[in-house]
């Protein structure tokens, strides 16, 4: 075979995917003189055509080499150029040249390839292109395509596929488009890169080329790409759906299993293409398999199946056929997912295709007044999906899915595919819309805007009406402001919005106070603050936007007028957020510490009202609260303005009115029986303690007694207050504050302390378990705590099977992510995960009832840390090598020493699983991974004897993976010092002669020492894996000619290790310190 007819560059009759045969192919002036003569009559080729000259210095094979990477990216250009302009024969001629060019440009050190962006560059600029084209043009792009993906096929063969993965970037990033002549395009490529891997693989089995793999390192070794028993796994499923979904089949074990069961089996395999293939082809048939799949996409890492079972839901599940809960369980999943990959196929498909089903059904909504048969509705219109989806169930999720839902809508309108919407285009669909088909779709306008009608008998469905159309128009407002965000014309588009969606702020302002004096005087329910709130948001963003100096005092004036009277019924929430609004219009600290005062005032009046002792000359608040004569939703209204006034982030001090109010009202709130009041009473002396602490510190005491009551909700707000406390002023301080009568000495008021948190949180269930596990992480990140007991109660108790339905493990993945930066909260985290290892080892698996696994993991990634390499980082790398211990090296060796203490326990294999994937050791140095990997190695024969087979394959994959990052760091310090890493043919070695190489597990060690010449006979590594001999490093190990001794020494060095071993097993010193 011939150096041109290598692999995959035959082009023959029968191997060739372009038309015309290579043995019959003309020079190009010839052909190029024969096209002009057959296609004289069209009108694209009257104008002369450029032959095509090879001979050019850019299409020069000579010509390639040693030229800059600028030079280069001109010359694919002009092959690109060439090629669509004459098609096949420029394709066919110019094939060899792309090829040189990509692959010299590869070979530079450089970080981006202008080569290949300029090809991608161009292909993505060709699938986007929405023109008509015509048939020659077409044809032109398909051959281009196809050139592309040929030459990154050839590429690949010879080692070099930057092309290739590019292309699977692009296609993996527009395969889902919502465009589907993109999508056609995308498939089409999908297609001619198919075709060509195929036939090279033919070529390479009719020259025999896939018996061997030609390369230096691995003579003669066979290439699969895929193992045979996944690929028998991936027919039986597709076997098994084309069977009915409740055939039953019986096990081996006698059990009986649908086909379905099955198939969700096949969902959990170990390979991901057999993943993929189950979860294409589970039967969605009822309510139940629904759930079992939402159950997958909410708990599931998965990405791949995860969005192949939403495509399956959007595709085949009908938007009827999802209950009410499964609905809002999907729009969840577009914010509280934590893969962008998921959320954008919610977005691309799931809202695509329920806006498909809506516009289909309806033209609006049927609580809106109905359309007439001559309306001017779009189609698809956003507000229709609150037909199917009620806000009033959950406001979020329907805030959400309506957002996206306009930004489809704009999409379609202006013809764009964007996250960021034309808002032009957007503004003049809703200028179409007349004013009596705005109210059918409950579209708000300023000439038609009122939150109180007329009509005010039927008030509850009057209110729905308008608490739709405020949350309508919210959505609106929030997509344009969003969209503008970073424009030079932002301020002139969000103008253009709040004039067209909304009234200006004074008779906005004035529909508030209307609306609140008639329907806010009886109790408040979920409709009116709903309701309320989102016309505050709205109204805060007119203020904010529209520039208007009068307005802010107009809107302030109102508010404090809704919050100083008292014959108005408004929740808490609402309370706080009237007054944070009231702070935030303040100009200066002046106007603040004014408003704050009249706060005060204001708390004191509503909390004497309707009392006995009320009196206007000289009122009297202490007597009130003697006498008990004061309302229960007074303290709360009062107890909640002095709250919120003590939250706002502007109030670092407080006045005079404000710290005469707390030694008022503390005391009355805390001995009040209503166990909401206590609450808010707890929850006020953490945040005025946090700015008043010496005269707020007696009411700390009082918390005490409050956490140690059997009531959770009280608990859990005590140890919330405790907390903020804590992050403000500090845990020695705080402790001093609660314990110091009962205790002398600042330890033991501190371990007394310390104790109170521990206690406590075992004995809290449910949302309240959340609120203070996210208080205690809070509390974590703030200080610097050596404080191992509470990081194991905290991972006891997120990890707990019973648990899995809270969002506990979300925090803690947070709270990592931020917090934990620095050694000394690594190593606190790793003492707290050894210590409840240790608890864990003393029950069996069904008592522990722990997700030990998933634990193990979030420890292992929070720990690790991996330096980037680069000149900038040079002195942290040595920096670290400098490190007497490496908190990942600490790890491993403290759980191989369980594992040789206890190598029969149950949780060995959850860990060292854990460990062989999540724990990173790329950053520790050599020398410390060398010792670690001996002691795996030495330890290995205990664990092999003494546990089971799961055991040992979790045990070995540890060693395997330490093995793996020991070859990198060689491989990395040969491309440092500039050694070729091929290998290389050596001549016999005189035995008398030193040999200079040794084995990487002992470079740190033997350095120094005198080498000697290594024995012929070498440890040969054993492929099967079925652990029945001691296991071999994957290096090559040689033995070395040593002394009596040195070998006496290393005896007693092992046995030495061999007692610290044990002593760090029993005696752990992990206690509370400061």
């Amino acid at each position: 075979m011939s150096s041109a007819d290598h692999l995959g560059n035959l082009f023959s009759d029968e191997e060739d995917s372009f038309d015309d045969p290579v043995p019959g192919l003309k020079p190009p002036e010839e052909e190029d003189n024969e096209s002009l003569e057959d296609d004289s009559d069209e009108v694209i080729t009257q104008q002369p055509l450029r032959d095509l000259d090879l001979a050019e210095e850019d299409f020069n094979l000579l010509t390639i080499e040693n030229v800059p990477l600028n030079v280069l990216k001109l010359r694919i250009g002009r092959v690109i150029a060439e090629v669509l302009y004459r098609g096949e024969p420029a394709a066919m001629a110019l094939f060899d040249v792309a090829n040189k060019i990509v692959f010299q440009s590869t070979m530079m050190d450089a970080k981006r390839n202008a080569v290949i962006e300029t090809i991608i560059c161009g292909l993505t600029r060709m699938i986007f292109d929405n023109r008509e084209r015509a048939e020659r043009v077409y044809q032109a792009e398909n051959v281009l395509m196809l050139f592309v993906a040929k030459l990154s096929i050839k590429n690949k063969s010879i080692k070099c596929s930057d092309l290739f993965f590019q292309l699977i970037l692009l296609i993996d990033r527009l395969f889902l488009h919502v465009d589907s002549n993109i999508r056609s395009r995308v498939n089409l490529l999908i297609a001619y890169l198919v075709e060509e891997a195929n036939r090279y693989s033919e070529i390479m089995r009719e020259h025999g080329d896939n018996v061997f793999l030609f390369t230096d390192e691995n003579p003669t070794e066979e290439e699969e790409m895929i193992p045979n028993g996944v690929r028998k796994r991936c027919k039986a499923v597709v076997a098994l759906s084309l069977w009915d979904h409740d055939i039953v089949i019986k096990s081996t074990n006698g059990e009986e299993l649908t086909v379905n069961d099955l198939i969700w089996k096949s969902v959990h395999d170990v390979d991901e293409s057999v993943r993929i293939s189950a979860a294409r082809r589970v039967h969605i048939v009822d309510e139940k398999e629904i759930n079992k799949c939402i159950d997958y996409v909410e708990r599931s890492k998965d990405t791949r199946v995860r969005q192949e079972i939403i495509n399956r839901l959007a595709s085949d599940v009908h938007l009827f056929s999802y209950s009410d809960e499964q609905r809002y369980r999907l729009v969840n999943l577009l914010n509280d997912s934590d893969n962008a990959r998921v959320q954008d196929v919610i977005h691309q498909r799931l809202v695509e295709s329920w806006m498909k089903v809506a516009g289909e059904e309806i033209i609006s909504p049927s609580v809106f007044p109905p359309s007439q048969p001559n309306h001017e509705i779009p189609n698809e219109f956003p507000s229709i999906i609150l037909q199917y989806l009620d806000p009033f169930v959950d406001p979020d999720a329907v805030y959400i899915f309506l957002k996206f839902a306009i930004i489809r809508f704009t999409n379609k309108v202006s013809g764009k595919a964007s996250d960021h919407i034309d808002v032009e285009e957007f503004m003049k669909a809703c200028l179409k819309i007349p004013s009596e088909d705005s109210e059918c779709i409950g579209l708000m306008r300023r000439t038609t805007f009122r939150l109180v009608s007329e009509d005010t008998e039927n008030s509850i469905e009057e209110l729905n009406i308008t608490f739709l159309r405020i949350f309508v128009t919210r959505c609106c407002l929030d997509v344009v402001f969003d969209s503008v965000k970073g424009r030079l014309d932002a301020e002139h588009l969000r103008n253009r919005a709040l004039m067209f969606f909304l009234p200006d702020v004074t008779t906005f302002v004035e529909e508030l106070r209307h609306l609140c004096f008639t329907h806010f005087k009886e109790d408040a329910d979920d409709r009116r603050e709903l309701l309320l709130y989102n016309i505050i948001h709205l109204i805060n963003k007119s203020v904010k936007y529209g520039n208007v100096s009068d307005d802010r005092i107009t809107y302030k004036n109102v508010l404090m007028e809704l919050l100083a009277s008292p014959t108005l019924q408004f929740s808490n929430p609402s309370v706080s957020t009237m007054v944070t609004t009231c702070i935030d219009l303040c100009k200066n600290g002046e106007e603040t510490e004014d408003i704050c005062n009249w706060f005060c005032e204001t708390a004191s009046q509503l909390m004497m009202y309707e009392s006995e002792q009320f009196d206007r000359e000289n009122p009297k608040l202490e007597t009130a609260m003697e006498n008990d004569t004061v309302l229960d939703r007074m303290y709360l209204r009062g107890a909640t303005m002095l709250l919120a006034t003590c939250k706002h982030e502007e109030i670092e001090t407080p006045t005079s009115s404000m710290t005469s109010l707390f030694k008022s009202i503390i005391p009355a709130l805390l001995g009040n029986e209503n166990k909401g009041i206590q609450k808010i009473g707890l929850e006020l002396i953490g945040y005025a303690t946090s700015i008043d602490f010496v005269n707020c510190e007696p009411y700390i005491k009082l918390t005490q007694l409050l956490i140690h009551r059997d009531d959770e909700v009280l608990k859990s707000t005590g140890l919330h207050t405790l907390a903020r406390v804590i992050k403000r002023h500090g845990f020695p301080k705080t402790a001093q504050a609660i314990f110091q009568e009962q205790h002398q000495s600042e330890e033991e008021c501190q371990n007394e302390l310390a104790k109170l948190f521990e206690t406590s949180l075992v004995t809290l269930r449910g949302m309240v378990l959340v609120q203070t596990v996210q208080d205690y992480l809070s509390m974590l990140s703030y200080g610097r705590f050596a404080w191992p007991k509470l990081h194991c109660a905290l991972l006891l108790i997120i990890f707990q099977n019973r648990n899995s339905d809270l969002p506990l493990v979300k925090i803690f993945k947070s709270y990592c992510k931020k917090a934990i930066r620095s050694d000394f909260t690594r190593m606190n985290l790793m003492l707290g995960f050894v210590r409840s290892i240790d608890i864990i080892s003393k029950s069996s698996e069904h008592d522990a009832n722990l997700n030990i696994m998933e634990m193990t993991e979030q420890v292992c990634e929070a720990i690790s840390c991996v330096p980037t390499i680069g000149d900038e980082n040079d002195e942290l790398l040595k920096q670290n090598e400098k490190k007497e211990k490496h908190l990942e090296v600490e790890l491993a060796n403290k759980m191989v020493s369980r594992a040789v203490a206890f190598p029969s326990a149950w949780f060995i294999r959850h860990v060292f699983t854990a460990m062989s994937t999540s724990l990173r050791l790329e950053g520790v140095p050599m020398d410390k991974l060398d010792d670690l990997h001996n002691r795996l190695v030495d330890s290995y024969t205990e664990v092999r004897f003494n546990s089971g087979k799961t055991t040992q394959i979790a045990f070995k994959r540890f060693l395997t993976q330490c093995e793996k990052v020991i070859s990198l760091h060689e491989s990395m310090k040969a491309l440092k010092s500039g050694i070729a890493l091929k290998k290389v043919k050596t001549e016999p070695i005189d035995g008398s002669s030193v040999v200079g190489s040794s084995s990487s597990s002992s470079v740190g060690k033997r350095k120094k020492e005198k080498k000697h010449a290594w024995d012929e006979d070498e440890l040969k590594e054993d492929p099967d894996d079925s652990f029945e001999y001691f296991p071999k490093s994957t290096r090559t190990r040689k033995r070395q000619i040593t002394s009596n001794e040195t070998v006496l020494f290393k005896k007693t060095k092992m046995l030495s290790d061999e007692e610290g071993e044990e002593k760090e097993a029993i005696h752990i010193d992990d206690s509370f310190e400061l």
